[in-house]
């Protein structure tokens, strides 16, 4: 999911942070406990198992949980728009500023001489139907 290990400290901070407007609420709090006191080492075996996926996508969710949180307590529901949580997913909780217009954006990427945002790529792959037979609708 290729979190970075500061982002890996933030997702971290904000489940414990009861003040955060990312605080995603108590059940979420002990998801991401350390086991050894060395928490930048175990840190990035978690993020970098390449055999052992669970932490990698773990943070990936929460990651998405508390920008749904922070703009759902703003007023903004964005729980089912992929293309807003794509792109906040790549520009950074520093970036994150509910409104009732989010933009999709990101990462410009380039396929076949087409560009595509982050954010509007998400939205193309999610809505394609591609995974349907893995992952059916609701």
């Amino acid at each position: 999911m290729n979190i970075k290990p500061n982002t890996a400290k933030e997702i971290e901070a904000n489940l414990t942070d009861t003040t955060s407007p990312y605080y995603p609420g108590d059940k979420y709090a002990h998801l991401l406990d350390f086991s050894t006191d060395n928490h930048d080492t175990e840190r990035v075996k978690r993020l970098n198992d390449y055999t052992h996926h669970y932490y990698s996508y773990l943070y990936a969710a929460l990651n998405i949980k508390e920008y749904e949180k922070q703009w759902t307590s703003a007023g903004f529901d964005i729980s089912d728009r992929p293309e807003v949580l794509a792109t906040l997913f790549n520009i950074g909780f520093q970036h994150s500023t509910p409104s009732a217009n989010p933009q999709v954006g990101g990462a410009v990427i380039n396929i076949d001489n087409t560009k595509y945002t982050f954010g509007s790529l998400a939205y193309e792959f999610y809505y394609s139907g591609e995974l349907n037979v893995d992952f059916p609708e609701k």
